[in-house]
């Protein structure tokens, strides 16, 4: 499953690690990423995953920004973009 770090930004790419193996195939591997966030809260608490999050979210925004430069794109278009096809998935893309 991977180390559960003491520092969220480990601990994130450690998700980052099982989210890669998951987008290899459908399986399981999500049922693996809720035990690891599931061990990380029992070890440090509620708050600690809530840090997680954080740097998920600014790796996230780092990825978007990175390929807005890379393509000479605006990297608030690229998250409007993903925002809508988040969005489009809630529904079914209809």
């Amino acid at each position: 499953m991977g180390l559960i770090y003491d520092n969220p930004d480990l601990a994130a790419l450690t998700l980052t690690r099982l989210a890669a193996e998951e987008s290899e195939g459908p399986g399981a591997l999500e049922g693996r990423m809720l035990d690891y966030l599931d061990g990380l809260e029992q070890r440090y608490g509620t708050a600690y995953l809530e840090l997680v999050a954080i740097a998920l979210a600014r790796v996230h925004f780092k990825s978007l920004d990175d390929l807005a430069r890379a393509t000479g794109d605006d990297s608030a278009a690229l998250l409007d973009a993903a925002e809508v096809e988040a969005l489009e998935g809630l529904d079914g893309g209809s």
